[in-house]
């Protein structure tokens, strides 16, 4: 079901206000038998991981049954969007980050701030920035169960045989570009695999830098300024031209991990906006494969890197038992048995206790990661407030418009105004 639709569905059920009753906790002070909807989407692993801590949650909580619900990413949100219109999602909610603002600000979910206020949802060991992307309104609807962040990942065996030195977290635009150049020209193959962030992170990524934002305060319109496009495409433009970076349409054929340009080794450098993605790489490489910050502006009004929830678990607005729910959420979250067997398998989790209980556990590559999102932690700012509603239209349209720059179709500059004037557009209709 395409997102209008989804939001179609959303705007028909302002229109039955009962269905939205808020659930209320039961008053017995003795354990009450009930029965909780747990929904997620992964891998077969995530579901075994999942399943297993279930059965631990319940054999601790014998007035608890555990209805698990879960398959793959495919028609998990056609589901969600069905069982809303029905008044019937379970209980806790796997969420997204597409999809959180849409089902908080419709009423769908659970206001999880009063449980945070008075420890029952415990995030006292986790840093601001790492769940305030389940933050809408000042309320928190979702809790992050993992984090990533953009990353530039590097082969170290490649610099050395280019006589190049390694990247350091907070090198600059400048020593990037010198870098890649570098490598282009000492090794004959790319210096990166793509443009840092990609087409649709990368202008996020610059306007943060320069203290703007990629979507106006009412999500209306553009936040940035034209400068901030023709820097980013116009830089691209350039490294395109000298072979520095591959041209868009080498970069879109790539898929899966094994294709990539640093695994087949005809690029040093691959920027990514997912740091867990360190571990796919390097087991698909075969070799070690090394991670560090995306590079920075030296006058940069903020740190322009941030973290983003890998996903949520949220509780359902109509949920009979909102304290078991989110004692259940609660209990993911921080339990460190229970983590040893999630193994961070949905990210890093966002407790810095668990983070360094459960760091000794995991293999070298993983440690980096760790290693790597607690670097972030100390270096981001809050990430952006969620894309609104036709944000697939516009990364289609600027995935159209790079790809004319890079082959000469259309100026820089001209492009600028084309994006500006036809994502607005798109906006404006949502």
């Amino acid at each position: 079901m395409a997102r209008r639709a989804l939001l179609f569905i959303f705007a028909g059920l302002l229109a039955a206000p009962l269905l939205w009753a808020t659930g209320t906790s039961e008053q017995s002070t003795a354990p009450q038998k009930v029965t909780l909807r747990v929904a997620w989407w992964g891998s077969q692993d995530r579901h075994d991981r999942t399943l297993k801590v279930i059965d631990m949650y319940q054999k601790l909580h014998p007035e608890v049954t555990i209805q698990p619900e879960f398959g793959g990413w495919s028609g998990y949100w056609e589901k969600k969007a069905a069982e809303a219109a029905a008044g019937n999602l379970p209980d806790v909610i796997q969420q997204d980050y597409q999809y959180i603002d849409q089902y908080a600000t419709k009423g769908l979910l659970l206001n999880l701030s009063p449980y945070v206020a008075d420890n029952r949802l415990d995030l006292r060991d986790a840093a601001k920035t790492s769940y305030v992307s389940g933050m809408i309104g000042g309320k928190l609807y979702g809790v992050n169960l993992g984090t990533n962040a953009p990353a530039v990942f590097y082969d170290p065996a490649l610099f050395a045989k280019a006589g190049v030195a390694l990247p350091k977290p907070d090198w600059t635009w400048s020593d990037y570009l010198s870098t890649i150049r570098a490598l282009h020209k000492n090794l004959g193959i790319y210096g990166d695999g793509d443009v840092p962030g990609g087409y649709n992170f990368g202008p996020k990524f610059l306007a943060r830098q320069k203290g703007q934002t990629f979507y106006s305060n009412d999500m209306k319109s553009i936040g940035f300024d034209d400068g901030v496009f023709e820097a980013f495409f116009g830089q691209e433009l350039q490294l395109v031209k000298e072979g520095v970076l591959p041209t868009p349409d080498i970069r879109l054929e790539l898929k899966g991990a094994e294709n990539q340009l640093i695994v087949t080794g005809k690029s040093a450098v691959l920027s990514s906006w997912q740091s867990n993605q360190l571990v796919a790489m390097q087991k698909a490489a075969g070799r070690p494969i090394e991670i560090t910050a995306l590079p920075r502006d030296p006058n940069e009004k903020a740190p322009a890197m941030w973290l983003k929830a890998a996903m949520f678990y949220s509780a359902a607005q109509t949920t009979p038992h909102p304290d078991q729910a989110v004692a259940f959420i609660n209990y993911f979250l921080n339990d460190l048995d229970a983590n040893k067997v999630l193994l961070a398998e949905r990210g890093i989790p966002i407790s810095s206790k668990l983070q360094a209980a459960l760091k000794p556990l995991m293999s070298e590559t993983d440690q980096k990661v760790f290693d790597y999102v607690a670097y972030v932690t100390q270096n981001s700012s809050p990430i952006d407030p969620p894309d609104p509603p036709g944000y697939a239209e516009i990364y289609k349209l600027l995935q159209n418009i790079e790809a004319q720059i890079d082959f000469g179709k259309i100026s820089v500059s001209d492009a600028a105004k084309q994006f500006r004037t036809q994502a607005n557009q798109i906006l404006a209709k949502n």
